[in-house]
């Protein structure tokens, strides 16, 4: 004997889910519905297209740092929001200048 099979609803995809008290609820809609699929028309295609805002980086250099030094160079990136390596280059502008 086979389970007989129901054809699930269709749920509207605009219309937002309902809230589940319980996940028992929320297995027997799954159970009962499925989502509409939307017309092939809605929305619009978006395409990447990269703008260079300034010249890319030339070279990459390699520093060894130890514990210390690298958790110093973490915390002041963290705290000032950006990565380390910008951390670094601004030191390096900051001793040239002076």
């Amino acid at each position: 004997m086979t389970k007989r099979q129901t054809k699930k609803k269709l749920w509207p995809w605009k219309k937002p889910l309902p809230s589940f008290a319980t996940e028992a609820e929320e297995i027997e809609f799954w159970h009962e519905h499925e989502i509409d699929p939307p017309p092939d028309d809605v929305g619009e295609e978006l395409v990447y297209e990269p703008q260079a805002t300034r010249h890319p980086r030339a070279h990459v250099y390699r520093v060894r740092l130890d514990d210390e030094e690298m958790a110093a160079l973490q915390r002041l990136a963290k705290r000032r929001g950006v990565p380390g390596s910008v951390i670094i280059r601004e030191l390096i502008r900051e001793k040239k200048a002076s």
